[in-house]
């Protein structure tokens, strides 16, 4: 019994130490500044928020009401690069910032990448800029986040626009065990290397594709930017600490109690791609019903990512509702 037990005692202490035998595949060691040309969108800087670097681009007059973009997962300010001046020409200052862990903002294991950190985050970078209150637009992810901004400080809110949004629920069940798993550190270590091993721009090309109802959009300039953020250290611990934290991304109180705003509702814009086979559009019905409110459109022909599939056309949509709110 004492040598079966020293030999399983044995066999778990190789497993542990297999992954720091190996390295970590090399090649992410590329800078922010050195790929705002390719991962970026335009007027794009490298800036400080609260002692972490992101990336801010800019289009339009600070003077002008302030549009906030916020992209979703796996996104960045690079997916706004054809709709920013466009908006901006509609008379609104458009700001996009890079959430941190994705895009060109700053990386690593140790960072809070929950939906109420990351909001926390926008309004700080607002301070910053110096924006009292904005119209904030969330994609995916993002419409999570913008939720969440809402939550912790519906004044600095006009209005939302949900963009074939994933909004998590109060009423999901979190679950931490993708937290619990990536707390050990051979098995961290162990993913980071699958991860670095199998993520290509093949790998970013085909995740792309799949969101895409219009395929012939994923272009390769395209695929270039979004994968950008794999050039850059620490990208891969950023990804599992995104995943660690996933567990923390639900509302506290449905969108509907959010968006009521104590006798003064948000305008809100749903706006979804009628092909979307992420977020499918009846989530963006089931939304709707929620807020009855709403100004609720749908885009013909368009998928998960509806501003890279026909700028043209979500722009318009976008333009037609923010008129409204002038």
């Amino acid at each position: 019994m004492r040598t079966a037990l020293r030999r399983l005692l044995q066999g778990l202490l190789v497993l542990a130490l297999i992954p720091f035998l190996l390295d970590v595949p090399a090649g992410a060691d590329a800078s922010a500044e050195s790929l705002l040309a390719t991962g970026a969108a335009p007027n794009a800087t490298v800036v400080s928020v609260e002692g972490r670097r992101t990336v801010v681009a800019t289009a339009g007059r600070s003077s002008d009401p302030a549009l906030v973009l916020i992209h979703g997962f796996g996104g960045s300010t690079f997916g706004w690069r054809h709709v920013m001046e466009p908006l901006a020409a509609s008379g609104w200052y458009v700001v996009a910032l890079d959430l941190p862990g994705f895009g060109l903002a700053e990386k690593g294991w140790g960072g809070a990448y929950d939906h109420a950190s990351h909001a926390r985050f926008v309004l700080a970078a607002m301070d910053q800029m110096q924006i009292n209150q904005a119209v904030l637009a969330g994609h995916s992810m993002g419409g999570n986040v913008v939720s969440w901004v809402a939550a912790l400080a519906p004044e600095r809110i006009r209005a939302l626009a949900l963009i074939d949004a994933a909004i998590v629920s109060p009423t999901v069940t979190p679950s931490s065990a993708a937290s619990t798993a990536l707390s050990l550190p051979p098995l961290r270590r162990a993913t980071r290397i699958l991860i670095r091993s199998a993520f290509t721009e093949a790998t970013f090309g085909e995740l792309l594709s799949s969101a895409f109802a219009v395929k012939s959009a994923a272009t390769p300039e395209m695929i270039r930017g979004y994968a950008a953020a794999s050039r850059l250290p620490e990208w891969d611990a950023a990804l599992l600490g995104v995943l660690r934290d996933g567990s923390k991304n639900a509302l506290t109180q449905p969108i509907a109690e959010i968006v009521s705003r104590a006798g003064a509702p948000i305008p809100t814009l749903i706006l979804w791609g009628a092909d979307d086979s992420w977020v499918p559009l009846s989530a963006g019905e089931s939304l709707r019903d929620a807020l009855p409110a709403a100004t609720y459109v749908v885009l013909p022909g368009l998928g998960h990512v509806p501003f890279e599939e026909d700028p043209e056309v979500f722009t318009r949509a976008m333009q037609e509702w923010l008129a409204a709110l002038k």
